[in-house]
């Protein structure tokens, strides 16, 4: 971390003043003379020292009582790792009701208030988290000492790089990868990263955007994008060709089309589709059952036999009819029956895609992974267009993908991460490819992936690797491989991920008692050791999984009763509804809300499409929380069109603790705007 160039000692001083000034009495006017400036004034000194910690500064207002903590990041690439100290020096013990649903996130600043209007001028948005804490006058020094040591200890650490830069193709594939293992918060992180290190054009971040918003189903978003048809008429990736095409189904034909009204979706079409027709052209194979709908009906409307006999011959070879509205695959076909123009014959036949695998640069997932190792660009296209779609799954070919990961160099297993996120999209939760996935966690051991985002990958890892019930030596070696750096990542706060880890091993076959009680005494015992800093869920939880063990680690009650003043809103009576595609993550995380809030009937949903059911359900809940991983726009969109509530939270991950603490956090939220 740097300071910025402009800041210069002379806007420091500016900054300051006006800070202090107008609507902040911890230090008015920053009068010499002032007896309470001891309180302040170490703050105060960290800035003026030119050092590079995050610029934490207090803010109290005498009338009104209100007290805050403003801790400012340097610039937009350190938010991240801004937020990162504050949740282990401060979070969640002493940080109040304040942190944003999701974890840990900046504030939106008030430009007209005047203390909050010179942090903008000083420092620029979205880079500045305000934290509070209960009212009592000794949480808000628990809170004050918290951050004074966070940067008195970053202060004195060793000399060491704050953060070393990653090149963009490494956060991309980080982003990927995050994103298919249901990384909600670590993707948006990886975004803002991507922002703020440039190199990426507009349309590039636009790209990304996109797919992350169709990850979480949120079709009006898609289709209220800023730009959406210029993106579109820029021939982009089949992804975010996907992404659009998805919107649109959901939002303009799921319900009429589900009625029967092929009229009224055609009219809904023409209103909330005028992007279409610039995607209608092209392969259509990569494409769901929900996008190939949308491009039919748009041949439809077009007249464009054409586009309607490529898109029936996707339809047919994916075998895929079955899952077509029979209204709109019966119109397609009448207007496919046309006879065809010589030209047209000629051109099709001269420009007809390729069957699976043939004449296509990379045709397979050893061709895939070759490519990427050897930094061969086709192998980057191969991810962009999602290939890999009309492929046999990795578990048919895993003893051959696993032996070639295991025979690279360092520095071409580090570029096959690349494929780590479409890898686990291909695998899903029913095809496990052991295997293979156990060499991807030997290469996350070995380059030292812990990053949030890398976590969720790694507990997603594990879920594949023991689905398929190694043998006891394998078993072990997979166990050992997780902990063997276990004590650089497990930490309060990113206890989430450790509890995945540890529940998998739960609902996982356990040839190797011993073997997994070794792990999880490595992953709980140093959670147990800050016990005090864990979230209501998180604590909950590792309470759970420490009697399931048998090992009786200490959990003790947070200091001075906190989480449980934090927690004083509580959880009145609400319908929650739960969404994920892994039954028994579901079953243990409703288990465990039962518990914690009683007064809130929890209902599951793991449904693939839409249904009747997960239409009512999404209806009637008056909270959302979904995990993403391996989830298709189908379910997700399906849920976001038909809920009714704007709390939707999402976990950050795919295990049970993941769910629980995102949940907690949305119930929080919404008991917190009742209130």
């Amino acid at each position: 971390m740097t300071k910025p160039k402009h800041w210069t000692p002379e806007r420091i001083q500016t900054f300051l003043r006006a800070f202090f000034g107008t609507g902040n009495d911890a230090w008015p006017d920053m009068r010499p003379d002032y007896p309470h400036k001891e309180r302040t004034e170490p703050f105060v000194k960290v800035l003026l020292n030119d050092g590079d910690a995050p610029i934490v500064l207090p803010r109290w207002n005498a009338d009104s009582q209100q007290f805050a903590m403003y801790a400012i990041a340097r610039d937009q690439a350190d938010v991240t790792k801004t937020a990162e100290l504050i949740e282990a020096f401060a979070g969640p013990t002493y940080i109040y009701c304040d942190m944003e649903r999701g974890g840990l996130r900046p504030a939106r600043l008030n430009p007209d208030d005047p203390v909050e209007r010179a942090i903008l001028d000083f420092a620029g948005e979205r880079v500045t988290f305000r934290l509070t804490t209960a009212q009592p006058a000794r949480y808000r020094q628990s809170l004050t000492d918290a951050l004074l040591l966070m940067q008195k200890t970053y202060t004195h650490r060793p000399p060491r790089l704050w953060r070393v830069l990653k090149p963009i193709g490494r956060l991309i594939a980080e982003f990927d990868a995050a994103l298919a293992a249901g990384g909600e918060a670590a993707s948006k992180d990886l975004l803002e990263q991507l922002t703020a290190a440039g190199g990426l054009t507009a349309t590039n971040l636009a790209h990304l955007r996109l797919k992350r918003l169709d990850r979480l189903g949120v079709s009006k978003k898609i289709l209220e994008f800023p730009g959406l048809l210029d993106i579109a008429r820029q021939d982009p990736p089949t992804a975010v060709k996907a992404a659009i095409l998805n919107a649109v189904y959901t939002v303009a034909l799921e319900e009429p089309l589900s009625t029967r009204n092929l009229d009224i979706a055609k009219e809904r079409l023409v209103a909330h589709g005028r992007v279409v027709p610039e995607l209608i052209g092209g392969d259509p194979r990569s494409y769901g059952p929900q996008a190939m709908m949308v491009l039919l009906l748009a041949s439809v409307i077009l007249g464009d036999a054409t586009a309607a006999r490529r898109v029936l011959a996707a339809v047919e070879e994916l075998d895929q009819t079955s899952q077509i509205a029979p209204s709109v695959l019966s119109e397609a076909e009448g207007l496919a029956a046309e006879p065809v123009p010589e030209e047209e014959s000629v051109e099709s036949a001269a420009h007809a895609p390729a069957s699976a695998g043939a004449d296509v640069p990379i045709g397979s997932w050893l061709a895939l992974f070759s490519a990427i190792a050897e930094g061969n660009p086709a192998g980057k296209q191969a991810l962009d267009n999602e290939a890999w779609t009309l492929w046999p799954s990795p578990a048919e070919t895993d003893d051959v993908l696993a032996g070639f990961l295991d025979g690279l160099s360092d520095g071409a297993a580090g570029e096959l991460w690349r494929a780590v996120g479409s890898f686990l999209d291909a695998v899903g939760y029913d095809e496990p490819a052991p295997k293979c996935a156990h060499a991807f966690i030997r290469n996350a051991v070995l380059f030292d992936r812990y990053s949030p985002g890398d976590l969720a990958v790694l507990q997603a890892l594990v879920d594949i690797a023991l689905r398929a019930g190694p043998h006891a030596d394998t078993y072990a070696e997979i166990l050992n491989d997780i902990g063997s750096e276990a004590n650089r990542w497990v930490a309060p706060e990113r206890a989430s991920a450790a509890l995945d880890i540890v529940d998998r091993l739960f609902l996982a076959a356990c040839p190797d008692e011993q073997a997994r009680t070794s792990l999880c005494a490595q992953l709980l015992g140093p959670l147990s050791g800050h016990s005090r800093r864990l979230s209501e869920a998180d604590l909950s939880f590792a309470r759970r999984l420490s009697n399931e063990l048998g090992v009786d680690f200490s959990w003790d009650a947070p200091v001075d009763d906190v989480v449980q003043d934090r927690s004083s809103i509580g959880f009145p009576p609400a319908t929650l509804l739960l969404y994920s595609l892994d039954e028994a993550v579901l079953t243990r995380c409703q288990e465990e809300l039962k518990r914690l809030a009683p007064a809130v009937k929890v209902l599951t949903a793991y449904d693939h499409v839409g249904t009747p059911q997960l239409r009512q359900k999404a209806r009637t809940a008056d909270v959302i929380v979904l995990a993403t991983r391996c989830a298709k726009h189908a379910a997700t969109g399906f849920i976001g069109q038909h809920a009714v509530t704007e709390y939707i939270g999402y976990a950050n991950g795919s295990g049970s603790a993941s769910l629980l603490r995102a949940a907690v956090d949305e119930l929080r939220s919404a008991a917190a705007s009742s209130s």
